[in-house]
């Protein structure tokens, strides 16, 4: 019985080592799976807090980078002074502001006719035009550019065009416009005249210069190019109207068919007044010039051409000379009381000369002394 007892005791403690020693490697196997993953994503979490915490920083370094620039806005780019006098003075204001970032930098202001005077003012002072150096203009900024305008002496609507030159990469050139309806209170009937070579005194009308508005005036000059139309008056004499009796110079005319007569007055709002003519000349070619591109040398070259006659004389030919030889008329046919021309151009060698070109001129004269001329260009082939 003492044997079995202690045989069940004996038992009974090695089943509990067993026990002890067994369970001891599990636990620590399983500590150890625990621990790890545990570790790597504590690691992970610091890792991305680090990413994140820059992003913003690096967000701030472009927005510092970020170019600042000047911006030019006016509050107005036209002025319209309406209805004005001629030769009247006006004033325009053209107000701008520095609606940028940066510096805006006023360098010139430019004016595209003689007639409309800008200077800059900034803080109250004047600063004439061109500018000695540019005038800074700071973010919020204004000023002003004024424009003197002097209306023209001829009546009728102008549009003039200035420009602010500054470093607003955005509008380097600002327009600014203005406008003006010049009114002139003497006025001349017939504007435009349509002068004949089969009339006499090739027909031209007589003049009327009157006043608008009832003020007695002075003719003061008449004034025509190349004396081609002479117009009698007296300086002295003073009146609500003129009638005047332009005198033709039929010779000059022929040379010179076309102008204007220009009159000038004493009346505060008639200045100038223009009369327009034209003269239809009594024969012309059809094509007065030709122009020939990769031309050969003595190769001819055929033109066709028409000499009209517009007041119904019978053109015909007396004679035609060539100044440099290369042109002559090769056929002629009359059509009614017009001529059908064939004109042959005939290159001169261009093998002992490095010419690059060759100019013409033939005159053609007519049984009754009129003269026509048909000129000629030619380039020769390049090689």
């Amino acid at each position: 019985m003492k044997i079995l007892k202690t045989l069940s005791v004996v038992c009974v403690i090695v089943s509990v080592i067993i026990m002890t020693t067994g369970c001891q490697p599990e636990q620590s196997k399983t500590t150890s799976q625990t621990t790890e993953p545990s570790e790597k994503l504590e690691n992970e979490a610091v890792d991305t807090t680090t990413v994140n915490a820059q992003e913003p920083a690096e967000a701030k370094e472009m927005v510092a980078e970020a170019p600042k620039t000047p911006k030019i806005v006016l509050t107005k780019a036209t002025h319209d002074f309406g209805e004005v006098g001629p030769s009247s003075k006006h004033v325009a204001d053209y107000e701008f502001v520095n609606k940028g970032n940066a510096t805006l930098l006023m360098n010139n202001i430019q004016s595209t006719c003689g007639c409309s005077k800008p200077v800059l003012i900034k803080d109250g002072t004047r600063h004439s035009i061109p500018l000695k150096e540019p005038v800074p203009i700071e973010p919020g900024q204004s000023g002003r550019v004024e424009v003197t305008f002097t209306a023209g002496t001829i009546k009728g609507a102008t549009t003039k065009h200035l420009y602010i030159l500054t470093n607003d990469p955005a509008t380097p050139r600002a327009q600014l416009e203005l406008k003006a309806n010049v009114v002139v209170k003497v006025a001349v009937v017939p504007e435009t005249v349509d002068l004949r070579f089969d009339r006499d005194n090739a027909g031209i009308p007589e003049l009327t210069v009157k006043s608008v508005d009832g003020q007695a005036f002075s003719i003061k000059s008449i004034t025509v190019a190349n004396q081609t139309i002479s117009v009698p008056f007296d300086v002295n004499e003073k009146s609500t109207q003129f009638t005047l009796k332009p005198e033709v110079d039929m010779e000059k005319l022929e040379k010179f068919n076309s102008g204007v007569i220009q009159i000038s007055t004493d009346h505060p709002q008639g200045s100038s007044l223009l009369v327009r003519y034209t003269a239809k000349p009594m024969y012309e070619v059809s094509n007065p010039r030709y122009i020939l591109q990769n031309i050969e040398s003595g190769e001819p070259i055929l033109r066709e051409n028409l000499i009209r006659s517009n007041y119904g004389d019978l053109a015909e030919i007396e004679s035609s000379s060539s100044r440099n030889g290369y042109m002559e008329i090769e056929s002629q046919q009359q059509e009614g009381n017009h001529i059908k021309l064939m004109i042959k151009i005939i290159p001169p060698d261009q093998s002992s000369s490095e010419r690059r070109y060759i100019t013409d001129e033939l005159t053609i004269t007519l049984k009754d002394g009129h003269k026509l001329v048909i000129r000629c260009n030619g380039w020769f082939r390049i090689r």
